[in-house]
């Protein structure tokens, strides 16, 4: 193998970071071509100059053991933190906002001289981003579970530029050690959840799909629609959308007494409902509305089956 003038920064066996992935004979962080990588003295990171990507940390032994490809390598759910600053008396759920907030210091440091106006709204917005996406892990909405070993970054980063419609470049995200597919997998989520999309998003699709099968009136669906828009961003711990449909005709028809929609009646009439995951979807809808700051005018739970 052709050795390189940065083998000691980026390693003997590295491969461009870029997407798609550039020759090695034109990746200015292997061939001598400009300057090489590029090093941060606050952090101890070389970074490639035309990608941004991370390409090698000083004083780190066990760089070798991550995989610079997988996002767990840059961004985990946990923070080691020395055993002298933690605090004794931290509940989990003020452990776990912290390390979003560091992240979030981290990403608006990187950012700040680079997209001060998406890093300006994450500052400012902070405590509701973060807010916002403990709904979303507490739900267990698909890539937003917590503690599974799932980037907060990303995570950050998606909700920020969903909320704000701010975007950031493939090179900012890189720049902040995310890839920037990672990022785009959870905006399609947020938009699945989100019914402003010009196009009828899952949800309401599915909300005709399984009121028609049970026999309700378009009128009825068509409010049951509206209903679910008001809410607007409301996570599920069931990832089914037919199931989730279920599960809120269910809960607004109860709601509004309208007769003969029963548990009974879904599951004998749509084949994708199954008993526990409807239970779930229920369960998981009635938790998430009743932890909403603001109620929903017109949408009332019971606590009964």
């Amino acid at each position: 193998m052709v050795s390189s003038p940065y083998e000691s920064i980026v390693g003997r066996f590295f491969e461009c970071k870029d997407d798609p992935p550039a020759p090695l004979s034109e990746c200015p962080s292997w061939t001598n071509l400009n300057t090489g990588p590029i090093f941060d003295d606050r952090t101890g990171e070389w970074t490639c100059p035309l990608c941004h990507a991370l390409v090698g940390r000083d004083n780190e032994e066990d760089e070798e053991l991550f995989d610079d490809d997988e996002e767990a390598a840059f961004d985990n759910d946990e923070e080691y933190t020395a055993e002298g600053e933690r605090i004794q008396d931290q509940t989990d759920e003020e452990r776990i906002r912290v390390t979003r907030y560091r992240a979030i210091d981290a990403i608006v440091d990187t950012l700040g001289g680079i997209n001060p106006k998406f890093s300006r709204y994450l500052s400012e917005q902070q405590y509701n981003i973060v807010d916002q996406l403990r709904v979303l892990e507490e739900a267990k909405e698909t890539l937003f579970e917590a503690g599974t070993g799932r980037g907060v970054k990303p995570k950050l980063i998606a909700l920020t530029i969903f909320i704000s419609g701010i975007s950031l470049s493939s090179q900012e995200m890189r720049l902040l050690g995310v890839r920037p597919s990672a990022v785009e997998s959870r905006l399609k989520i947020l938009r699945a959840l989100s019914s402003n999309d010009s196009e009828q998003s899952p949800m309401t699709e599915k909300i005709y799909f399984v009121g028609k099968s049970i026999g309700l009136s378009k009128p009825i669906l068509d409010i049951m629609v509206e209903q679910y828009e008001e809410i607007g961003l409301l996570p599920n711990i069931e990832p089914n959308w037919t199931v989730r449909a279920a599960a809120w005709i269910f809960l607004m028809a109860k709601e509004s007494n309208i007769k003969g929609v029963t548990k009974t009646k879904l599951l004998s009439s749509v084949a994708q409902v199954k008993p526990s995951s409807l239970d779930r979807a229920v369960k998981s809808y009635k938790v998430n509305l009743q932890n909403r700051i603001k109620p929903v005018e017109g949408v009332l739970l019971s606590d009964d089956d």
